[in-house]
């Protein structure tokens, strides 16, 4: 498979370069002195250092062995590797259940197999030609139907907007780190179809469970907020006591949380969507319902109304087969009280 159009070359490093780093790193030079040097990527010389020096540290590196090494993964690195058999199988399977190609390549290198692929395999062959079919690209973080350029998307996240008055995650109380009681929330959005403009607000309790969708026209923070806040009135004020958000601009008017519920408001680190874990496992169980890269314009209210009532009343190992409506109805005494 040729380089995908619009997307610039990339040269693996030669025996020379390799010289370059083994001088220019003896000589105590930095990463980034050695990648200007040689007119390369800092990563890049990060990870042939990393990948090519042995236990004893990069002082170990030699350019010639690297050389080599690089030779024989590049001589069984091919897309063809892909065409049938069971990698192939396995690469699919895994692509279906949400993995992503570095997880599956390292996974593949873990459980010490003798037939690997490294992940830029798996992206090319997510995005053949001969695999247009299969839509393979819909599995994928982002789905995007065409791969992107690296700096196009590195100059998309430049021009985001800076959410105003944003409280850092490691301020969050002790009480929602650790699950203690319910009303502490994590919120994300589900996308569906490019283009379709139809998103899913979800929100999760952190210790029950209990979900919420809300199904919205567009990605704008206005509209997710003031929904978000039209749902949780809903509910007793112990079920809205702190909310999680990542950085996305969906979460620009969050101050609007606080000042008409109450509720306080906290971001994940940059890139750390896993500080909202929860959050993250509940849209992959959604993802039940409703499959990546469909169009959620097409998804009504009523849908995830049912959707949510599913899951909100499936036993939970965790709650000690209680479901999440459970917890919730007992820590709140919701609907008792009023």
């Amino acid at each position: 498979m040729g380089i995908i159009r619009g997307m610039k070359q990339y040269h693996h490093l030669t025996i020379h370069e390799r010289e370059e780093i083994k001088l220019l790193f003896s000589k105590g030079k930095s990463l980034r002195s050695i990648a200007k040097s040689i007119d390369r990527d800092r990563k890049t010389i990060g990870r042939e250092l990393n990948r090519n020096s042995s236990a004893l540290g990069h002082e170990s590196y030699c350019p010639s062995d690297a050389h080599k090494q690089s030779q024989r993964r590049r001589a069984t690195c091919k897309v063809r590797r892909l065409t049938r058999g069971a990698v192939r199988t396995y690469v699919v399977g895994k692509l279906t259940r949400g993995w992503s190609p570095e997880a599956i390549s390292g996974r593949l290198r873990e459980i010490h197999s003798q037939t690997t692929v490294c992940p830029e395999t798996i992206y090319q062959f997510v995005y053949d030609k001969t695999n247009h079919k299969e839509r393979y690209w819909e599995f994928l973080h982002y789905g995007h139907k065409r791969r992107e350029l690296w700096h196009g998307r590195k100059s998309q996240t430049v021009k985001r907007l800076t959410i105003p008055n944003k409280t850092n995650i490691s301020m969050r109380p002790q009480e929602a780190n650790q699950r203690v009681t319910v009303g502490h929330l994590e919120g994300d959005l589900m996308e569906g179809a490019r283009r379709s403009g139809g998103a899913v607000s979800v929100t999760v309790d952190r210790k029950s469970g209990f979900v919420m969708l809300d199904k919205l026209v567009s990605k704008h923070s206005k509209e997710r907020i003031q929904t978000l806040i039209n749902h949780l009135k809903k509910y007793p004020p112990r079920m809205r006591k702190t909310i999680t958000f990542d950085n996305g601009t969906e979460n620009f008017f969050h101050e609007q949380l606080t000042r008409d519920l109450n509720c306080q408001t906290y971001f994940c680190n940059p890139y750390h969507s896993w500080e909202k874990g929860t959050v993250e496992n509940t849209i992959k169980l959604v993802r039940s319902w409703i499959s990546k890269g469909a169009d959620l314009t097409t998804i009504t209210q009523s849908d995830l109304t049912i959707i949510a009532q599913e899951l909100n009343n499936r036993p939970r190992k965790r709650l000690g087969f209680l479901t999440p409506a459970e917890v919730v109805l007992q820590e709140t005494d919701w609907g008792t009280s009023s």
